[in-house]
């Protein structure tokens, strides 16, 4: 029942949310260790709980798609009065810990996350529109302003990197939906593959990713050497990865640019983190950085992981050649 109890809360979303708020955290200097803690619990709490309901709400179209399907729910396995009051749980528990330990406006930042994800996003808009992942990608800005706030006042840099997760948000969500698309038009989930052409698809995808980059470069001049090495190295193998997709489509190159996508928030909030905490000669820093980028890149391409059973496409050759010999310089 644990285990079950701990499917519910989507343990990788919730990571991915830590990261970027941690992030956050570290980009505006840092917290004592104690409260990071307590930060890094109340996040993971809040996205447990907000997850948790999510499934509540899905569980009538869960069975219907194999990729949810085995969710407790879906199969049985968990009273739906239990899941909720564990939601429920969850979120009161993390509430009381963000108040005990952080400033009140970084754990209303952490509600608004919630609000976004299951009223915006889940009730209103996931099976009667396709922006439902557009507005409801502003779900996962918050966690940035949430640990921005922990240690400082709002600023600029938070704002662009929520943006940057928020105009993210479809290019990751809408090539993952190409690869569903026939189960998500099945379960009555009104996603953009689902109500609209392949092609436009395509079309919208390569314009949020376009997004995405400029976003990112717009944090370069209020950033340091780190995050400005790994955007240098990550912006190029982000739109190689999209612009294939945009221009030949098939469910291999959509699951190739899914997960590139997954790559190029991580470098970017670990980046912006390690900038906040850490000073070093500026640049071996971005050296160093754009170099661990591409491994990082590469490293994903040729290991191809697979997504509803489709496996990512083959990377270039050029690829494997560069992670081969950026793997040498960095470990050696």
């Amino acid at each position: 029942m644990l285990r079950d109890l701990l499917s519910l809360t989507k343990p990788r979303i919730a990571a991915l949310l830590a990261l970027t708020g941690t992030g956050a955290t570290f980009a505006a200097g840092g917290l004592p260790a104690v409260d990071l803690v307590a930060f890094v619990l109340a996040g993971l709490g809040m996205a447990g709980g907000a997850a948790t309901c999510n499934c509540y709400y899905d569980r009538d179209i869960d069975p219907v798609m194999d990729r949810t399907a085995d969710r407790p729910l879906a199969r049985g396995a968990l009273d739906s009065r239990l899941a909720l009051a564990f939601g429920g749980g969850l979120l009161a528990v993390a509430t009381v810990l963000g108040l005990a330990a952080l400033p009140p406006v970084s754990v209303a930042y952490m509600w608004l996350g919630v609000g976004a994800y299951v009223g915006l996003y889940t009730v209103l808009l996931k099976r009667r529109h396709w922006l439902g992942v557009v507005l409801g990608g502003s779900a996962g800005s918050f966690p940035v302003l949430a640990g921005w706030t922990a240690v400082r006042p709002l600023a600029a840099p938070a704002l662009v990197m929520a943006a940057l997760v928020f105009v993210w948000t479809p290019a990751h969500a809408w090539a993952l939906a190409v690869v569903y698309r026939d189960e998500f038009a099945d379960a009555g989930v009104a996603t953009l593959p689902v109500v609209t052409t392949l092609a436009r698809t395509r079309r919208a995808v390569w314009a949020s990713a376009l997004g995405t980059v400029v976003v990112a470069a717009l944090l370069v001049p209020l950033s340091g050497p780190v995050y400005a090495g790994t955007v240098a190295a990550a912006v190029p193998l982000f739109l190689l990865a999209y612009r294939s997709f945009h221009r030949e489509g098939g469910e291999t190159r959509a699951v190739r640019a899914f997960f590139t996508s997954n790559v190029l928030l991580t470098v970017a909030f670990v980046a912006w983190g390690v900038d906040g905490v850490v000073s070093t000669r500026p640049l071996v820093a971005g050296v160093v950085a754009a170099a661990a980028t591409v491994v990082a890149f590469a490293g994903l391409w040729i290991a191809r992981p697979s997504l509803g059973g489709v496996r990512a496409a083959a990377p270039p050759d050029w690829a494997i050649r560069a992670c081969d010999r950026l793997r040498i310089r960095v470990t050696g």
